[in-house]
């Protein structure tokens, strides 16, 4: 496949997996000072500290999706293993996860360098291909971002497996059988594009000819059988199935631009942002790149370098599709593809590169290109470097995406969600307020109601975001429960003001949205006294009493309604008795 080359291997080469292991290390270990950027990774790693700080929750690691919430369609159980083992060697702290991250990426290169040679390639170009890979800048996203856990162990695994696979067909010996099915199972497990590598290799046999009716093919696929059945039974009751309208062949359309976006970043990673959307510029020239590159492969001579080329098309292609099935809703707001995925299909990249490149152009007596590939793999290596600063916390990230796309909502609502969390809620209400102003959505509404009724106390306010965030589909038990205390808290506050026909409305709202709540209707009571419906109020108040028998206030407001009110001395004894019982104090009847 490849011609000679100009000049000998260096020596040096034969140290390549220790060099590719180094160099990857001392470029990516110093993440390790980076934090959380509150994507995701709050809610995998912090939210759920108490469930992997455990070894005794990996099975529950297998029967949940990857959130331990039956919320999502991610099936990634050893993606949360992995997890476990982080949090048990250093809890919370974001340094060893960041470590693990940059340890995996440097598995990932030394074991790409050999299923390089596997595949047919020089030591040389295998060398020069895993360097490639390690230092690029959008292989570092993967790297930076915790929660892209997942796209590295399956790019490891799935390289493992892959080369165990070649060395089986070759060798026939049990042991890299077992490696093979090993290896495809945790890939499998790690991030559901595992299921297209059996095709991928299948496409491989075709190319190389490999006979399919043999022994030893037979045990291959059996035990791919036996791997997918599995995983397909473990993943069918662990996940929630309901369609949410964000997947489908819908979504792949409306994703095509990924694919030349992606190639154009192959060969332009600079000024990358951390949370990408398309562009018509990187679009326009993936596309280009892409004719370019069919038409060299169309003139390429070589049989075993245009096999190669046309498999690693394939494998490009098999793993950016996957991606492309999701589009979230919010995606025109927000980012539209995420850097990290593009890590397992530029393996098949680098091999259509590969394989278009001669050997000649790497080993070289000529300075001149020897002094090219030094000055390239240094300005990739910095510009990866500089690429770690923009994750080292929420604010640098947010404030990175912010800087690049300001026109996008959701990066103006996650910077100011950070802010919620350190309690900061006049930022907070900041950054709503600009990602209202640029794209309603129910979410911020309803964020906007909890600013306006937390920080200002503006109730009022406070209503209107609430009942347009619920008018518009946004729900959940905690959504629920804020409104209903919303309206409780803000009829007490129209009844202090002497707003009483609106703050028996705004009760009668929340006892409405909650007819078990014993606070609701006994400030209902109360509210209706006052404009002298004792009748109506003494209701309200059993009713209280009903939903929460060890209601003081309710006993004693009963008593005086009988006392004073209907002249019934002895229901007025018995609630005063009642009234005792639980400990009631005072004079006054007002609301809770």
């Amino acid at each position: 496949m490849n011609k000679k080359p100009s000049a000998p291997e260096p020596s040096w080469l034969r140290y390549s997996p220790l060099l590719i292991l180094l160099l990857t290390l001392l470029l990516h270990l110093p993440t390790a000072r980076l934090g959380f950027v509150y994507l995701d990774d709050d809610i995998l790693v912090l939210s759920n500290h108490e469930k992997l700080s455990h070894i005794s929750n990996v099975g529950q690691a297998f029967r949940s999706d990857a959130f331990f919430a039956n919320m999502s369609p991610y099936y990634r159980p050893m993606m949360n293993v992995s997890f476990m083992v982080d949090a048990m060697a250093g809890g919370t702290s974001p340094a060893i996860y960041h470590t693990t991250n940059a340890v995996l990426h440097a598995l990932a290169c030394v074991s790409l360098f050999w299923l390089l040679e596997l595949l047919g390639f020089s030591r040389v170009k295998a060398f020069a291909g895993a360097v490639l890979f390690s230092i690029h800048p959008m292989m570092g996203h993967a790297v930076n971002w915790i929660p892209a856990r997942g796209d590295l162990l399956v790019a490891l695994f799935g390289i493992l497996s892959f080369g165990s696979l070649i060395r089986y067909i070759k060798e026939t010996k049990p042991v890299y059988l077992i490696a093979h099915s090993l290896s495809l199972a945790a890939a499998l497990f790690s991030k559901e594009s595992a299921v297209l590598f059996p095709f991928l290799f299948i496409g491989w046999f075709l190319l190389k000819k490999v006979p399919l009716r043999n022994t030893r093919t037979l045990f291959v696929v059996g035990s791919w059988l036996m791997i997918y059945a599995g995983w397909f039974y473990l993943r069918t009751i662990s996940i929630d199935h309901r369609d949410d309208g964000q997947l489908g062949f819908h979504a792949l359309l409306k994703n095509m631009p990924f694919l030349p976006e992606a190639v154009a970043r192959f060969f332009f990673p600079f000024g990358l942002p951390v949370t990408p959307v398309f562009s018509a510029g990187f679009t326009l020239a993936g596309i280009g790149i892409t004719a370019v590159l069919l038409g060299m492969v169309v003139r390429k001579r070589e049989k075993g370098a245009t096999y190669l080329m046309l498999f690693g098309m394939v494998w490009f292609l098999s793993f950016c599709f996957p991606n492309m099935y999701v589009r979230l809703e919010s995606a025109n707001d927000s980012f539209e593809y995420l850097l990290h995925r593009t890590y397992l299909p530029y393996i098949g990249f680098l091999i259509v590169v590969l394989a278009l490149l001669p050997d000649s152009w790497i080993i070289t007596k000529r300075k001149v290109n020897r002094w090219g590939l030094g000055v390239m793999a240094l300005v990739l290596s910095v510009t990866t470097v500089a690429q770690q600063a923009k994750y080292q916390d929420a604010i640098s990230y947010w404030g990175s995406a912010i800087r690049y796309a300001p026109e996008k909502a959701w990066f103006h609502y996650f910077m100011g969600r950070y802010y919620f969390k350190l309690k900061d809620n006049k930022r907070f209400g900041d950054y709503l307020r600009v990602a209202d102003s640029l794209k309603t959505y129910p979410e911020f509404r309803y964020q906007l109601g909890m600013v306006a009724m937390i920080e200002n106390k503006d109730y009022d306010l406070a209503y209107r975001y609430y009942s347009d965030a619920l008018k518009n589909g946004y729900g959940g038990k905690e959504a629920h429960d804020n409104f209903v205390g919303l309206c409780i808290e803000s009829s007490s506050d129209l009844f202090k003001k002497g707003m009483y026909e609106k703050a028996i409305s705004r009760c009668k709202e929340a006892l409405t949205n909650d007819p078990g709540n014993a606070v609701a209707a006994y400030n209902l009571g109360i509210y209706l006294v006052t404009i002298g419906e004792k009748q109506r109020a003494a209701s309200m108040w059993r009713r209280a009493l009903h939903n929460k028998p060890d209601m003081a206030a309710a006993c004693r407001s009963l008593c005086l309604y009988y006392q004073y009110d209907v002249k019934k001395a002895d229901s007025a004894a018995w609630f005063a008795r009642e009234f005792k019982k639980l400990g009631g104090t005072g004079e006054l009847i007002s609301p809770q």
